[in-house]
């Protein structure tokens, strides 16, 4: 059993990061647990130290700037898109976090897409 959680935690952290063209294909919560603007700066900070954690993003993204958050609709969802920037990151110097209306992870890349 634990082998099979393994595989699974595995598999699902390659789509951390997503590429350029990550799925919005999925639903989002427009219940009342919407977290508010200012929180999901603070929810994006967690998300880059757990990323730098896991080896995912180099540990410069730990001293990155918030940039700002916004809701950007794609397709038929709203998202929070959280952007952080660091002068000195190694793949790209903007970070954007995607989150869930509810503050709910969805990816994180360079491209903003």
């Amino acid at each position: 059993m634990k082998n099979i959680f393994l595989i699974i935690m595995v598999c699902f952290s390659f789509s951390v990061l997503a590429g350029p063209g990550h799925d919005h294909g999925h639903s989002h919560s427009h219940s009342k647990n919407e977290v508010s603007k200012e929180r999901t700066g603070e929810i994006g900070r967690q998300h880059i130290q757990r990323l730098v954690k896991k080896g995912k993003l180099d540990s410069s993204w730990l001293k990155s700037t918030f940039n700002k958050s916004e809701k950007k609709v794609f397709g038929k969802n709203t998202e929070w898109v959280v952007t952080f920037n660091n002068k000195n990151g190694l793949k790209g110097k903007t970070l954007f976090i995607f989150l869930r209306l509810n503050g709910d992870f969805i990816a994180a890349n360079f491209t903003g897409k």
